[in-house]
């Protein structure tokens, strides 16, 4: 019994105790979350993560531009426990994989409850579509944060040729699609916007 007691114990003592990791301002790039994603494989036991701008080249990388986005879905599929994550400051790219990635990982997360894609270059129809439908689909997240994105700065479509009085309020088709996400999602209590060029209309 005391061999099967110490045996436990220090089986206990193996496991991950970590519980929030902020790795924000390193170039990890997509080769470097790939690598944290790996090494969260099954970790139920951190919940909060920080990725402020990791997707920049290495400070000796004469290339200006930034690296490739990570898969987003495969971070939150690997580290199972997360309910925090911050993603700010990282540049969602606008088509191809990328954008389908970011709709679905917000639909299939079933732990995260509080978000943050501050300053993501999300304001672009394709990708605050993606968002929206992801975060429709979501019956997780609680806290969302959107703010300096663009998402009303889109312009007005011109009136038609000989159209006489004023022409309805112009809303952009990324505000259309968050507006039907939020009506869609239940367990949204916090969506952060300031920043967004909403206007008053």
């Amino acid at each position: 019994a005391a061999a099967a007691e110490a045996e436990a114990e220090a089986e206990a003592s193996l496991r991950p105790r970590l519980r929030a990791l902020d790795l924000s301002c390193n170039p990890l790039g997509e080769s470097g979350v790939a690598s944290l994603r790996r090494g969260l494989r099954g970790n139920e036991t951190l919940t909060h993560l920080g990725l402020r701008y990791v997707n920049l080249p290495p400070a000796d990388n004469s290339d200006s531009s930034l690296e490739p986005p990570f898969s987003l879905a495969r971070l939150l599929e690997e580290a199972t426990g997360l309910t925090s994550l911050d993603l700010a400051f990282n540049i969602a790219h606008g088509s191809g994989h990328a954008v389908e990635d970011l709709q679905r990982a917000l639909g299939s997360a079933t732990r995260l409850r509080t978000l943050s894609l501050a300053r993501c270059c999300v304001g672009g129809w394709r990708r605050a579509r993606a968002v929206a439908r992801g975060l429709a689909a979501s019956t997780s997240i609680t806290a969302i944060d959107l703010s300096h994105n663009g998402l009303g700065a889109a312009a007005p479509p011109p009136p038609p040729a000989g159209q006489q009085g004023s022409p309805r309020p112009f809303i952009s088709m990324a505000v259309e699609a968050l507006c039907r996400a939020v009506r869609a999602n239940g367990a949204l209590r916090v969506l952060r916007l300031p920043h967004n060029a909403l206007g008053d209309d």
